[in-house]
């Protein structure tokens, strides 16, 4: 007898009805427990790794926090879905075709009303990159954008593991550059008020732990690090050198805290060192 698939999702009793095009669904959730995840290690992005387990197989989490109308492909993280101001839906729904156009010409064979799998959960942020152009300030869209956009960057990175003949690291770079860039956006935003992230529950980056603010914070200079273009070596300076400015305000007098643990403490400071080194670096070029 084959072996029995082990279940790793179920769909919620209560229907879901899409604001923008009133179609009426069942929300897929991801099933805990039993086994299903084995943590291992944490990256420098804050993303958690998991070992496949042999009762499971490989289970990849970020691919359930996006709830994605499978008629119009509207998306956004769930406790947003429905926040979409009825102003802006009319909008929303004459840019369905474009959505749609746009994601399936990464993916053409993607159907939501099937059980979600890497490559849905990847098309799913990129498809609330788009659809958060429709939100208001309120709901932090800026910032929202920026987490899909890193955490599509990362699953993109898993699919191009898997298959390294389709280009996925590719569009990898892209997202990571758009992550970076919304970061950076959000962090201004919320400084001079034109975007609001005192509503925002979650910041992540990844779903085992909730670094706050002084994540994205953190976040912000490692992807300006990591992925920023040196192409203007004095622009690159000067953004080096206000983002070292911005992750002293984690680590600060170096004193942890419930919103400081000591692990942020640390990883900021050695990320601060890191960036001071690549600032002299380009001014010795």
């Amino acid at each position: 007898m084959p072996e029995k698939k082990m279940k790793i999702s179920f769909y919620l009793k209560n229907t879901v009805i899409c604001p923008v095009c009133t179609t009426a669904f069942k929300r897929e959730e991801l099933l805990s427990g039993g086994g299903r995840f084995i943590a291992a290690d944490l990256t420098d992005e804050l993303r958690r790794i998991y070992e496949p387990s042999k009762k499971f197989g490989e289970i990849f989490p970020l691919s359930y926090p996006i709830t994605v109308c499978p008629e119009c492909f509207y998306a956004a993280y769930h406790d947003d879905f429905l926040l979409i101001p009825p102003k802006h839906r009319p909008m929303a729904l004459s840019q369905k075709v474009k959505r749609i156009h746009d994601v399936r010409m990464i993916f053409p064979a993607l159907d939501f009303t099937k059980p979600r799998d890497l490559t849905s959960g990847t098309a799913s942020y990129l498809l609330s990159m788009a659809s958060y152009s429709f939100h208001t300030r309120e709901c932090a869209p800026t910032f929202k954008k920026g987490l899909s956009a890193l955490r599509a960057a990362w699953t993109f990175d898993d699919l191009h593991r898997k298959d390294q003949n389709q280009g996925f690291d590719r569009f990898r770079t892209i997202l990571y550059r758009k992550a970076m860039n919304y970061y950076e956006k959000s962090i201004a935003y919320s400084q001079n008020g034109q975007e609001h992230i005192d509503g925002i529950k979650y910041f992540g980056p990844d779903l085992d732990k909730n670094y706050g603010y002084q994540g994205v914070l953190y976040m912000s200079t490692l992807l300006l690090y990591k992925y920023g273009s040196d192409e203007n070596r004095e622009e690159h300076i000067q953004k080096l050198t206000g983002a070292k400015r911005v992750i002293s305000k984690v680590f600060g007098s170096g004193k942890s805290s419930k919103s400081k643990p000591s692990f942020i403490l640390d990883i900021s400071k050695e990320l601060y060192e890191k960036v001071g080194e690549k600032v002299e670096e380009l001014k010795g070029e």
